[in-house]
């Protein structure tokens, strides 16, 4: 797709996933190592796949390969910078060639309140709210037990610079990225950081489910051979599949006709009510508890397959490796490495006109540097030559204005992807009906806790900025608008379940016709092919499946999943990744194509070092709590205050050095990392009944202080407080017809021409069809009276 780029990688393990998602587009991707190279370990062979190697030996040399670049990634400080002795100064380098883009990815942002504090991916994960809702309600808050924090950052910059390319086609110029880890991170932590100015009460960290007034819904069951989810819940829209689940039970001889007879629709109103009750709620999840109970993994999935319902196999990773589904969609990249041929994950999407470029072995360290600073000497080839005759790139313009996208997609992994087009200035119309409600708006939240479509918290902050109109897709005549809306459009994005618009007459084959120039994009669980192509579900299903539930709780507990529905978050970066390639593709040929995009197959590039773990060492990475193999201290611990607690990671000696001082234990201060590593249990004690006696924000603070990476585990409120997240204008209050204003959450990066953010929340049902049927389409009155008489409008 994109292979006219350069990009030169100044990132270190922190990073590294950025630059091996724009070699995947095709990108020639230069990896700058420092003397004597980067540990060549799981990490470095998941993330670097076709990279090529230079080692760089002075500020003149990275000064030389970037005047050649399009794009430098840069995560300071990093180990580059230490063995040169050198700063990269990307204002330098920018100034001497107007067209380079730049991007800085850091803990918390370039500036602000906590931008010099230290981090890893225990202390981002600490810092955002979804760690705080992760795990059993009555041990700390876990992270995942794979290292996340890092990747969310590194997806996110790849997409940053994507919309940078975009824009400098049309300005001649580049510009500055600077991106915050901490804000990546944070929008895992949706809907529940946005509760607090919703006057919504905290959520509560529960394992394997989530809580529904003061019970647990379990969504994790043990069955005979592992674990399942199964989503149980109610309403219109998923109420239907907890029906279905009982017949199966009451035809198994499982319950009883009156419990089959529940009123699974409107459950919630008649615990409301006093009609149900909660203890009658428990009674059911033991009657699904016990019907998974005989049963296997692969029987409770098939079967829930065949009769349309809600459940999924907690995988384990050698299961992800060994997934049918997977190998039926030849996904994996077969690759020699080190003696070994070993499965890595493949491409992040499945473009139909320009496929993705299948990675190859990581490089031998410096083994193309000759060739690179030969190769090199030269400006890349697809750089503007003359930025001012180019375009007038005017600071403060929307990067995406123009884009014009039909929005069909519904829930999250889809619509999160849309919203940034919306973010950025793209000109995005969301389809939707009254009839098939949208999940985010009968669900996950609504203002002051009273359940109305049009004051759910959650589809506010996903559809902000994006226009709507209401369609009742059964009505031929609204098929019809969508067909005029593909002619308007350049990119459409669904996430129906495959087949579903074949049926409608709006195959890829017939919108293509209408509208040869189109950028498609099906986003669903598992992809429009293979044996799983017609499972239909939430993002925590395709998380089970992906491996995220079994590496996520405690080892002697059953899994305890991440928050929600975790590749809802991991999804539309990868999404926007795969779209922003076939976009420069069709600016350079004017040609469209389709995109099939599984959220489970991009998921695990999010698992890909432990993936090759497993394959080298036989060693399956599975759930740890907070557990981290060599680092001691790397936990959370309580603080004063009810279900307060506190991060603290020493990943040096000095680091751990400086603690001691703090504890006062000078006697433990010469412990080296094995030495503490074999005396975990007991300087976890020791901190614990510490941290116990002090308030966790202000120990944070003092520990930063004293070059010790601590963070309190923020909940909603104190997310929403963050100083740093405040500094970087993470919530926005955008204007709402009903609800005056609403809190929304930001991207995670600004560009220093571009400017981005919607101004309105998540629109009422169709609140715009009007401007879209009048203004966009050009329909007269008469033709929106006929639709209108049709029922097509909803």
């Amino acid at each position: 797709m994109m292979r006219q780029y350069r990009v030169l990688d100044l990132t270190d393990r922190r990073g590294w996933l950025a630059g091996m998602l724009l070699a995947q587009l095709g990108a020639e991707v230069v990896l700058a190592e420092p003397a004597g190279g980067y540990r060549r370990d799981d990490c470095y062979a998941a993330y670097n796949r076709s990279k090529r190697s230079a080692v760089l030996r002075s500020a003149a040399e990275v000064a030389a390969l970037a005047a050649a670049a399009d794009v430098v990634l840069y995560c300071p400080p990093d180990a580059l910078e230490q063995s040169l002795g050198i700063c990269v100064d990307l204002d330098a380098l920018r100034a001497a060639d107007d067209t380079l883009i730049t991007l800085a990815l850091t803990p918390w942002g370039a500036t602000g309140p906590k931008a010099n504090w230290l981090a890893d991916d225990l202390i981002l994960a600490a810092a955002c709210s979804g760690m705080a809702f992760t795990g059993d309600a009555d041990r700390a808050p876990v992270r995942i037990s794979v290292p996340q924090a890092w990747n969310h950052a590194a997806a996110e910059a790849a997409v940053a610079c994507l919309i940078a390319l975009y824009e400098r086609e049309d300005s001649g110029r580049g510009q500055h990225v600077d991106l915050s880890a901490q804000q990546a991170v944070a929008l895992t932590g949706m809907p529940a950081q946005l509760h607090a100015p919703a006057g919504l009460a905290p959520a509560q960290r529960e394992a394997g489910g989530v809580r529904f007034g003061t019970q647990l819904l379990r969504w994790v069951y043990p069955c005979s051979d592992g674990f399942v989810v199964i989503s149980i819940a109610f309403g219109p829209v998923i109420g239907p599949f907890t029906r279905r689940l009982f017949e199966w039970i009451h035809q198994c001889g499982g319950c009883d006709e009156a419990t089959l007879q529940k009123d699974w629709v409107d459950l919630p109103l008649l615990i409301m009510r006093g009609e149900e009750t909660l203890e009658e709620l428990a009674r059911l999840m033991d009657v699904i508890a016990a019907h998974a109970a005989t049963r296997t993994k692969a029987e409770l999935f098939h079967e829930g397959m065949a009769r349309g319902l809600l459940i999924a196999p907690v995988s384990t990773l050698p299961e992800v490796l060994g997934s049918a589904q997977l190998e039926a969609r030849q996904y994996w990249d077969e690759v020699e490495w080190e003696g070994q041929i070993l499965r890595f994950p493949g491409p992040i999407a499945q473009p139909s006109l320009t496929p993705l470029r299948r990675l190859g072995a990581p490089p031998q360290t410096g083994a193309d540097t000759d060739t690179i600073v030969a190769a090199w000497s030269q400006p890349s080839p697809h750089r503007p030559s003359e930025p001012a005759a180019v375009g007038s790139g005017t600071a403060g313009a929307a990067p995406l204005a123009g884009l014009k996208v039909c929005d069909l997609s519904w829930v999250a992994a889809a619509p999160l992807a849309t919203r940034v087009l919306a973010h950025w200035g793209a000109e995005v119309v969301r389809v939707e009906s009254v009839h098939r409600p949208c999940v985010l708006r009968g669900a996950l939240g609504h203002r002051d806790d009273i359940p109305d479509q049009e004051q759910a918290i959650t589809w506010h902050a996903v559809n902000a900025g994006k226009r709507t109109i209401a369609l009742d897709l059964s009505v031929p005549e609204a098929r019809e608008v969508v067909r005029d809306l593909v002619r308007w459009a350049d990119v459409l994005v669904e996430a129906f379940t495959p087949g579903t618009l074949d049926r409608l007459g709006l195959s890829w084959e017939e919108l293509h016709r209408l509208n040869p120039s189109l950028v498609m994009v099906s986003s669903c669980m598992m992809g429009q092919s293979g044996p799983l192509r017609d499972f239909a579900g939430f993002g925590n299903l395709a998380a089970a499946i992906a491996g995220f539930f079994d590496i996520t709780g405690w080892p002697d507990r059953a899994p305890a999943g991440p928050y929600m529905a975790y590749t809802d978050y991991t999804s539309p970066r990868l999404t926007l990744c795969a779209l922003f390639g076939a976009l420069d593709h069709r600016r350079r040929t004017g040609e469209g194509q389709y995109i099939d995009f599984s959220q489970m197959e991009a998921a695990t590039h999010f698992l890909a070092p432990a993936l090759v773990e497993l394959q080298r060492g036989g060693v399956a990475a599975t759930r740890a709590g907070n557990v981290e193999a060599d680092v001691v201290p790397h936990g959370v611990y309580p603080a004063v205050g009810h279900d307060d607690w506190v991060a603290i990671s020493c990943r040096s000696d000095g680091q751990w050095r400086s603690l001691c001082v703090e504890l006062r234990r000078p006697d433990l201060a010469d412990l080296d990392g094995p030495a503490r590593v074999a005396r975990r249990e007991e300087l976890d004690a020791l901190l614990a009944s510490w941290t116990a006696r002090q308030d966790g924000a202000g120990l944070a603070q003092r520990l930063q202080a004293h070059g010790v990476a601590a963070h309190r585990v923020q909940n909603t409120g104190a997310s929403f407080e963050d100083a740093q997240l405040q500094w970087r204008n993470h919530y926005r209050w955008l204007d709402h017809p009903l609800a005056r204003r609403v809190v929304v959450d930001g991207q995670p990066y600004t560009l220093s021409r571009s400017s981005g953010g919607a101004t309105w929340a998540g629109p009422l049902y169709g609140e715009h069809a009007t401007y879209v049927l009048g203004t966009l389409l050009g329909y007269d009155d008469e033709q929106v009276a006929q639709l209108a008489i049709a029922g097509a409008l909803e």
